[in-house]
């Protein structure tokens, strides 16, 4: 090939160079892209999470998420809370309880956890908030009157004054050897129904606030005159359930507060492509009976539909 040929195919191969550089991820993409439809979150109101999942399991549906399997997310039981149950779902658990004495200081209980073990007995710390330096221990003028101690340990694990005595003895102790807070490992669990009575009768106000990111379960805080006399962090279990139709995925994700989203995922290079309203209704409608739930609450989702997931 002579320098003159060379020369004239680069000059042709250049503008097909350039329109692949321009176009060729729109058309790969067209192969490799899906439809997808979503929809809102819908309260469908109390449900058995625990008999949902396992109905989807006999169902041979897939399961994946956070329901009660052991050492799969951690807190305590909530007990027989009527308030909980109905707003939460009865799967619901407490991941931590915190009693204000003061703007400052509060003692708080949850579950300890460690690298080997999920759950390893309770954990119940002392802090305050006015406590300048990090790095050194909490002083005993820091913190909440013996008085006050003794009864909400006595609220927590029982009305056992010398088993309370001994837990602010420990925490006091505790203090000496530790940085920003005092924390101990007791056996008990607490008393949730108690816990809860108490905050219900000493808050003359309540309301939940979420955090943000995963995990981002509500917080329900007590208030007294306008300040926080205590507030309680729920863990929500939620799971996704999936199977498969003409190859489009279809997806439940539900939580055990009655909150459901679904979802459907085409396969992939069905950009552009959709289903017919019926036909997905009609299926999720199936897959409510199976798990348990009213297929008529499908009739409440409102569908948004992409052409694709990518862009």
């Amino acid at each position: 090939m002579n320098k003159q040929n060379a020369i004239l195919i680069l000059l042709l191969l250049l503008p097909l160079l350039f329109v692949l550089y321009l176009f060729g991820p729109f058309v790969l993409m067209s192969f490799i892209d899906s439809s997808w439809y979503y929809s809102e979150e819908v309260d469908i109101g109390p449900l058995d999470y625990s008999s949902v999942l396992t109905k989807a399991e006999k169902a041979g549906y897939e399961v994946e998420g956070s329901w009660p399997w052991p050492g799969n997310f951690s807190g305590f039981e909530s007990g027989d809370v009527p308030e909980v149950r109905e707003r939460f779902g009865s799967a619901a658990l407490v991941e931590n309880i915190r009693l204000n004495y003061d703007e400052d200081s509060e003692l708080m209980v949850f579950v300890c956890e460690d690298e080997s073990e999920a759950r390893s007995g309770t954990c119940v710390a002392v802090s305050n908030f006015s406590h300048s330096d990090p790095k050194s221990p909490l002083e005993l003028s820091e913190f909440p009157d013996d008085s006050w101690m003794l009864d909400k340990f006595g609220l927590l694990f029982g009305r056992d004054e010398k088993a309370s005595e001994k837990h602010l003895e420990s925490l006091k102790k505790a203090a000496e050897n530790q940085s920003w807070n005092a924390e101990i490992q007791v056996n008990e669990s607490p008393d949730f129904p108690a816990v809860y009575a108490y905050l219900m009768e000493n808050s003359d106000n309540s309301s939940y606030e979420s955090g943000l990111g995963l995990n981002a379960y509500p917080t329900e805080v007590f208030l007294k005159d306008g300040k926080r006399s205590g507030s309680v962090k729920y863990s929500i279990p939620q799971a996704k359930v999936a199977t498969y139709d003409n190859g489009n995925r279809y997806i439940v994700e539900l939580d055990s507060s009655g909150k459901v989203k679904l979802e459907i995922v085409m396969p992939v290079g069905s950009s552009g492509e959709s289903i017919p309203k019926e036909e997905y209704q009609v299926f999720f409608r199936g897959m409510f009976e199976e798990m348990g739930l009213s297929p008529e609450a499908v009739d409440s989702f409102e569908f948004f539909h992409s052409s694709s997931r990518i862009w």
